[in-house]
């Protein structure tokens, strides 16, 4: 109970509060898995690399394998004229040198020999009895990748946390790692509210709504590196919603609740967040729209995180982007507390904001690469289904005009 905000704050706020009530980052539930299985997965220690990448220079091009000062002069009307010699295998190290006025055959990514500094694209040669026309002048380190420029022995490639996806887990291929430690996070999504029936309910009965939220949340965290698992629906009564929230802590690490964190005479969310051993419920509300009426708590002594987000889909889905995504990054420790892409682009049209509260409005980039604000309630869940993000309105805006530069949070 002591943990408890009793008024709406700040999201960031929230998230650093949460995180220090719960003594974030909790590094306990680690799993090894084989490199072909990590996908979609988020690594729990950071990879430095044991070894230069390339372990030796190499040719970006076909061509020929030269020394620079042989040709840097060559062109169409005065080419250079340089000696053919032993071409390069693919797949091995050369045994010879490149010496002054001399030309070796190499094909993309073969190891340079020694001796040579750049490779003149086969396309700007000619070969004319054992002997290069060179036509075209390069430099040295034209068209070649020296070793250790891409990585180096000891560089830290991947940080705690990192996502693994089709980008990172070619550096791991390529560093020879074939089994990776990540994180084993037991997430668990439950339904509030005796108006929520399964979504196979047909026809839907007068005044029910089908279960939405708990399906788009458990598609977000997944897409997102954190597995979760849906669990049903639960009755708004108390003494229900108390037992089921003990059984399913019993058996995860994050139980998130959907619907039930507003106002109403049936809504006892707050109640067993308010149950739960120290700090309990640690904020009751959010400065942010949608999504006010979050509620966020735990237990430090038991490593249990309880969110209950709000029952409209627009706030619930919302809640789930800006709280607790960033707040999922904070408990694992990622060095990486971001995700997706953020960026500064120009409003098609004019916005009326709220001022005094952080506002995320979904969005979609037109073909001109400005943003377009797509308006509706916190009820609306059909305009998600367009959107490439959220525009992020601080609190102390207001009116945006067109043209303006807004802050643009890409999924």
């Amino acid at each position: 109970m002591s943990g408890f905000v009793k008024k709406v704050i700040p999201r960031l706020e929230t998230i650093l509060r949460v995180s220090e009530a719960l003594k974030f980052p909790w590094l306990d539930n680690i799993k090894t898995l084989e490199l072909n299985d990590s996908t979609g997965e988020r690594i729990a220690n950071s990879i430095y690399s044991d070894s230069s990448y390339p372990s030796k220079s190499r040719s970006l091009r076909d061509g020929f394998a030269v020394q620079s000062r042989d040709v840097l002069s060559a062109t169409s009307a005065t080419p250079s004229f340089l000696k053919k010699i032993e071409e390069v295998e693919m797949g091995n190290s050369p045994s010879f040198e490149v010496g002054m006025g001399e030309a070796a055959p190499i094909p993309t990514g073969g190891i340079l020999p020694a001796g040579s500094d750049t490779v003149v694209m086969l396309e700007n040669t000619s070969e004319i009895s054992g002997y290069v026309e060179i036509r075209k002048g390069v430099q040295s380190g034209d068209n070649i990748i020296v070793a250790g420029e891409d990585i180096t022995s000891g560089e830290k490639v991947l940080g705690r946390g990192e996502l693994i996806n089709s980008s990172t887990i070619g550096i791991m291929a390529t560093l020879g790692i074939n089994s990776i430690s990540v994180f084993n996070l037991s997430i668990t999504v439950l339904s509030t509210g005796d108006e929520v029936v399964p979504v196979k309910t047909c026809p839907l009965p007068e005044g029910k709504i089908r279960d939405v939220n708990s399906y788009s949340i458990v598609s977000i965290l997944k897409q997102h590196g954190f597995d979760a698992k849906y669990k049903g629906i639960v009755s708004d009564k108390l003494e229900e919603l108390h037992r089921r929230v003990k059984e399913e802590l019993s058996n995860c690490d994050i139980l998130i609740l959907s619907g039930g964190s507003s106002v109403g005479i049936r809504d006892y969310s707050f109640e067993v967040l308010n149950s739960l051993d120290y700090p309990g419920l640690i904020t009751r509300g959010i400065n942010i729209a949608p999504g006010k009426p979050t509620l966020i708590g735990g237990s430090l002594k038991n490593k249990k995180l309880v969110i209950s987000l709000p029952g409209h889909p627009l706030s619930c889905i919302t809640v789930a982007y800006v709280v607790v995504l960033p707040l999922l990054l904070k408990l694992i420790g990622a060095e990486k507390e971001t995700y997706g892409h953020r960026l500064n682009l120009q409003l098609s049209k004019d916005l009326v904001a709220t001022s005094g509260v952080e506002e995320f409005i979904p969005c979609k980039i037109d073909e001109m690469g400005k943003v377009i604000p797509l308006l509706g309630k916190s009820g609306y869940i059909s305009i998600l289904a367009d959107s490439n993000g959220f525009i992020r309105i601080p609190e102390n805006r207001e009116t945006l005009r067109m043209g303006d530069y807004v802050e643009v949070w890409l999924w």
